[in-house]
């Protein structure tokens, strides 16, 4: 079962949460190797709740977060090729245009269906990739990122609990902006705040869907 409020208060009710948090807030601050490091720790965050951890947010070590956020971000081009796919597609249509031919019907029709494909695969990847990354941060291979069977397996063992990740998510962002009334590091701080949220709430649907054999 999914605590949904949790999600929300845990942080908070870790006594050391500002010493465990002030270095990674302040490493991600490091363009592209600062955000790498913090999305290892957001990983490591994610399994600590997998194994019920009474205090999940970890200790910052720059390594080995650095590490396995980069493994990640690896993974994360490997779902982005269907997107490359899908621009290169669109793009056909547009350089016709740019060139003073005219688009034609068949033009825009291919326009509407790649378009159409981005929408669907938006919602594959908001359903799926918080249950490879809950995969990924448990496993630590590469390979645990793709596990589709397991990942099916998951949903359907307990569907509404990723359903209440994907709110989640939605929340999120509207969190994040919210840190602009204060300026920068407003920012920073809300959305640091709403994607350990989200990591709290996807292995907390990662345990709660565990498969059955």
């Amino acid at each position: 079962m999914v605590n949904f409020g949790k999600a929300f208060t845990y942080i908070f009710d870790d006594e050391q949460w500002f010493d465990k948090l002030i270095v990674p807030i302040l490493v991600s601050l490091i363009p592209v190797i600062g955000q790498l490091a913090f999305t290892g720790y957001t990983l490591r965050t994610i399994k600590n709740v997998v194994q019920n951890e009474i205090r999940p947010l970890p200790r910052f070590n720059f390594g080995e977060d650095l590490g396995r956020g980069f493994r990640f971000f690896l993974i994360g081009l490997v779902y982005a090729i269907p997107i490359f796919i899908i621009t290169g597609i669109m793009l056909i249509p547009t350089m016709a245009l740019n060139n003073n031919d005219s688009i034609g019907g068949f033009g825009i029709f291919v326009m509407l269906i790649c378009g159409l494909l981005f929408f669907v695969y938006a919602l594959f990847l908001a359903i799926f990739e918080p249950i490879a990354m809950a995969n990924f941060a448990v496993k630590d291979t590469f390979a645990s990122a793709f596990e589709w069977g397991n990942f099916f397996k998951r949903l359907g063992n307990n569907f509404s609990a990723w359903l209440l990740v994907f709110a989640g998510m939605l929340i999120a962002g509207f969190i994040s902006p919210l840190g602009s009334i204060i300026l920068f590091i407003g920012v920073i701080l809300t959305t640091t705040y709403s994607q350990l949220m989200v990591a709290h709430l996807t292995g907390q649907a990662y345990a709660a869907s565990e498969t059955k054999n």
